[in-house]
């Protein structure tokens, strides 16, 4: 298997399918406003990605790299591709691109009263499979509580996180809305 990445900017085709993926794989409680990740791709605080196995569409990823970090904001699988690999692939991809840097990810945290708890314990699985580890800390974003996740080696602060979604939202909205709608509890 090997994965083609392509700038979402750069695509011929398949917008609309990155589109409804992203729509189609994360809640709208866990969902930035697509034209937002957009802009901030525009602004180079993001990296969005359609990636491809020969010429078959198969996912998405939407990163946020600042300083030493990365951050895997959104990654999804075309249903039909799910438990084939890709994940692994991908995640494998992005710690040999990124091997300099400190990959993190966020997955909801395992409650089992949640509706979705079993899709959490599978997504909590998949992650600790390939080498994430709990960060030891929650982060509690517009009412999801999400556990941090970082690469084996990675060791990655509360206030370096903060930094990070600092700088990609911009002052006045980290402020007046993130802060107000989040909470970073142990």
């Amino acid at each position: 298997m090997n994965l083609k990445y392509v700038d979402y900017y750069k695509l011929k085709k398949d917008k609309k399918k990155v589109k409804d993926l992203y729509i189609d794989s994360f809640p709208e409680e866990e969902r930035c406003p697509f034209l937002i990740l957009l802009s901030k791709v525009r602004k180079r605080k993001g990296e969005f990605f359609a990636f491809y196995d020969e010429e078959k569409y198969v996912g998405l990823i939407y990163n946020i790299v600042y300083k030493d970090l990365v951050y895997i904001y959104y990654l999804a699988i075309n249903k039909e591709l799910r438990n084939k690999g890709y994940g692994t692939r991908v995640l494998t991809d992005m710690k040999e691109m990124y091997k300099d840097k400190k990959i993190i990810l966020m997955a909801e945290t395992l409650d089992p009263d949640a509706s979705n708890y079993a899709q959490r314990k599978n997504r909590s699985k998949f992650y600790l499979k390939n080498g994430f580890v709990n960060q030891g800390y929650i982060i509690e974003e517009f009412g999801v509580a999400y556990d941090m996740l970082g690469c084996s080696s990675t060791k990655v602060s509360k206030a370096e996180f903060k930094e990070l979604i600092r700088n990609y939202f911009g002052n006045w909205f980290f402020n007046k809305i993130y802060v107000k709608n989040s909470n970073i509890v142990e």
